[in-house]
């Protein structure tokens, strides 16, 4: 059903699923299946940007998680947005509008960005998903910004999201949030991973 849903093979629902679990976020039986989590107090007070110690591996895991949710949630939002929701939307796109000033309200606004597509997608389960994400993704565009790779292409990439959902066009939305992701994602996991490195040197690891 999930590979239906989002248009993907099994092997990337496993790969998200593995990610998900990994934060806490879905639990996986033997005879069961995999079911969305109920929150505990202690995975509710434990920031999920400390859980990406839990593995280096895990890291990109975490990047394709977010690559299938937020496929999906565009998807949606394409179908589901309304007019309300997609000014909402284009407010924070037209923040990023170059020329810009790398600052906190620009990644603000970046993360603005995805949380506004979510939202308009009108799937409470996949926006929680989403929110769980949320601080590494902030942790992510933070790097962005700091190694200046460009906030250009990211309005760029973002317009092309925009008109896509404008469209009603849910493929064209899809192909043009998954170019997005993966076009940054390599080079962020590469600076969390050098960040890591720089701690564990400074350690003495």
């Amino acid at each position: 059903e999930l590979m239906k849903s989002f248009g993907v093979g099994r092997s990337s629902i496993r790969e998200a699923l593995g990610a998900l679990s990994l934060i806490g976020m879905v639990t996986a039986r033997a005879g069961h299946g995999t079911r969305v989590a109920v929150p505990s107090e202690d995975s509710q007070s434990k920031p999920i940007g400390l859980m990406l110690t839990v593995g280096k591996n895990k890291i990109r895991e975490l990047v394709e998680a977010r690559i299938l949710i937020e496929e999906a949630t565009v998807r949606l939002a394409a179908e589901r947005a309304t007019k309300k929701e997609l000014v909402e939307i284009k407010r924070h796109l037209d923040y990023l509008k170059p020329p810009i000033t790398i600052s906190k309200k620009a990644i603000a606004a970046d993360l603005g960005f995805h949380n506004a597509i979510a939202k308009a997608s009108h799937n409470s389960v996949l926006n929680r998903f989403l929110s769980e994400l949320r601080q590494p993704m902030k942790h992510w565009m933070e790097q962005k910004a700091k190694h200046d790779w460009g906030y250009e292409k990211v309005y760029e990439q973002h317009l092309k999201i925009v008109e896509a959902i404008e469209l009603h066009d849910g493929d064209r939305a899809q192909t043009a949030m998954r170019n997005h992701i993966e076009s940054t994602g390599e080079k962020l996991v590469s600076a969390i991973l050098e960040i890591e490195s720089e701690k564990s040197k400074a350690s003495g690891g």
